[in-house]
């Protein structure tokens, strides 16, 4: 009973601070985009050509990436004067070069919209030895965690200065980069564990979240949730929830016009139980905390590779994500389809056919968004046929 009533509190709880978000049709526009990786050199001191060149593919939204982690490649492949840092002017991190204003403006000289695509928990700059997360370990000892705690004070206050920073320039929205997660065992440091026994009555140990230990693969890892490992991840949930709230009033003080797209991985529009168990996520949560629009990574390479499926049965289960996407985030414009054209793995751009396959299917669950995925240039834009 006691397990149940902490579930029911924390629902409650979840649910009395906020309030459905509903998005009319004018507020939300189709978005035919390109998400941008890395600028290829050819652009450099030519941007108004690379807007050219994708608006005459007919992309009307590009989502830019500001920031620049340790192993990340620079944009136009240009020498960098810190190993991460941040795209824009800010007193919080290393401005590697200030190029979302040149961005911006030739965004909208060519009638672009221009989203910022920003990280959070995995900021190369963030993830010093002291605000790093703690993992839950099978091995034995608590580990690092995956990212930055957002638990610590210094961390979201810097992630806070960063975003308002960020909303100084008149970008129209940011894209929060896929980081944005808490995984299945962390929360187990200092900062973490004692606001959630404070807050549900549980301490933070492996044997109140996991029933069985196993090998797997010559290690040792968790077998089998327990209740208790339920209101963990909710609480997780819950707290990513008001993160993202504080985030965008935090960028919306400076420019009340900004929008917010939060990325989607594939597996939570179609196994909920899954999702917030694994990273903490849950679409319906990130609507209540005020994204504006949900880009579910349908990236086919991926996908076809892990669920071991061929491209017919790859771009049915993309088309059935997209559809369950759209009944949850109430809006088929609101939902952005990120469509893979170019390999993750170094094997060059996609076959076209197996790209307007997917195109098929995903128009199935109605007029919704698409972005392409990934951009160096105009010539990594395939375009779904009408």
């Amino acid at each position: 009973m006691r397990k149940l009533a902490v579930l029911i509190f924390i629902v409650l709880l979840y649910k009395s601070a906020y309030s459905e978000t509903v998005l009319s049709s004018e507020e939300i526009y189709r978005i035919n985009g390109a998400q941008v990786f890395v600028l290829d050199e050819k652009y450099k001191g030519n941007l108004d050509l690379f807007f050219k060149e994708v608006k005459s593919k007919g992309i009307n939204t590009v989502f830019f990436r500001v920031f620049h982690n340790s192993k990340d490649r620079s944009h136009f492949n240009m020498p960098v004067p810190c190993e991460s840092g941040v795209y824009f002017k800010t007193d919080y991190a290393c401005t590697v070069n200030d190029l979302l204003k040149d961005m911006v403006e030739y965004a909208h000289k060519n009638n672009i919209k221009l989203y910022a695509w920003m990280a959070t928990r995995s900021l190369s700059f963030l993830k010093t030895e002291d605000n790093m997360s703690m993992s839950l370990s099978a091995e034995g000892e608590d580990i690092k965690g995956y990212g930055a705690n957002i638990f610590k004070k210094n961390v979201r206050e810097t992630l806070l200065n960063l975003f308002k920073d960020l909303a100084e320039y008149n970008i129209d929205g940011i894209l929060f980069q896929d980081d944005f997660i808490i995984k299945y065992t962390e929360g187990s440091d200092k900062y973490a564990a004692p606001l959630f026994k404070e807050e549900t009555g549980i301490d933070v140990k492996k044997e109140n979240f996991f029933k069985n230990i196993k090998e797997y693969n010559g290690r040792k890892v968790f077998s089998e949730y327990t209740d208790n490992f339920y209101v963990w991840a909710e609480w997780k949930n819950s707290q990513l929830a008001l993160l993202f709230k504080e985030l965008k009033e935090s960028a919306k003080t400076v420019n009340p016009k900004i929008k917010f797209a939060a990325n989607v991985y594939y597996e939570t529009p179609i196994d909920e139980a899954a999702a917030i168990s694994w990273y903490s996520q849950r679409l319906s949560t990130l609507k209540q905390s005020g994204a504006d629009y949900f880009a579910v990574m349908g990236y086919s390479e991926q996908i076809s590779s892990e669920q071991k499926l061929d491209r017919v049965s790859t771009a049915s289960l993309i088309g059935r994500i997209a559809e369950k996407a759209v009944q949850q985030a109430g809006n088929e414009k609101a939902v952005i389809m990120k469509l893979q054209t170019r390999s993750f793995n170094g094997k060059g751009m996609l076959d076209y056919e197996d790209f307007k396959l997917v195109c098929r299917q995903i128009k199935l669950a109605g007029n919704v968004s698409t972005a392409v995925v990934p951009v160096f240039s105009s010539d990594d834009i395939y375009v779904c046929p009408k």
